[in-house]
């Protein structure tokens, strides 16, 4: 089970960098974003591709939900502990996160850019926006410290450490970062109409 959810944690990983590539470079700017993602979008949104992705995502929940319950069971350490915590958190992230997406570009036949991110923080969906981001992206952080501190506690269990509480603060600011965009706190920001009712 641990062995496929690794497995399945690479596809996922290299499909994030690209995502949050795209997030990342929003804080140049909304034209930015736009065009980092027409380009992106020619590689993810690939029938293939996308399905290999929506399988990989499905397989980290089938295989992660009976090692969050595994680790909850045996009481294992802190660290354990955090990092079913957080995948517990993602795991709830990624089904709402899907969900919307799909529920945008099927029904409501709205294109998933900056303003349905954007719309996720207009009243009164302000704080539900932070918390529902602000979780899902730091979380995301805080189980890859974990991971990290995992591969490096037996040979240099400092190191192991340092990568942790260093991907977690790193995470908190990015966290925060992307939510002072999105919520237009960076720069002006005004989520479409049409986003606003789908919301």
């Amino acid at each position: 089970m641990e062995r496929v959810h690794k497995i399945s944690a690479g596809f996922v990983f290299a499909f994030l960098v690209l995502h949050f590539s795209n997030h990342f470079i929003g804080l140049l700017g909304i034209p930015a974003h736009a065009q980092f993602m027409d380009a992106a979008r020619l590689v993810y949104r690939h029938p293939v591709v996308e399905m290999a992705v929506m399988l990989a995502f499905l397989v980290q929940i089938v295989t992660g939900v009976p090692l969050i319950l595994e680790i909850w069971a045996k009481r294992k350490d802190f660290i354990h502990q955090l990092q079913a915590a957080s995948g517990l958190i993602m795991v709830l992230f990624i089904l709402l996160h899907v969900a919307s997406i799909a529920m945008a570009r099927l029904v409501f036949n709205l294109d998933t850019n900056f303003d349905f991110a954007a719309a996720g923080f207009v009243a009164p969906w302000t704080w539900a926006g932070y918390g529902f981001y602000g979780a899902g992206v730091f979380a995301l952080f805080t189980h890859f410290g974990c991971i990290f501190y995992d591969v490096f506690k037996k040979s240099n269990k400092p190191v192991g450490w340092l990568l942790l509480i260093v991907t977690v603060g790193l995470g908190g600011y990015l966290t925060y970062l992307l939510l002072a965009m999105y919520s237009g706190h960076l720069y002006p920001v005004v989520a479409p109409e049409a986003y606003r009712v789908s919301v």
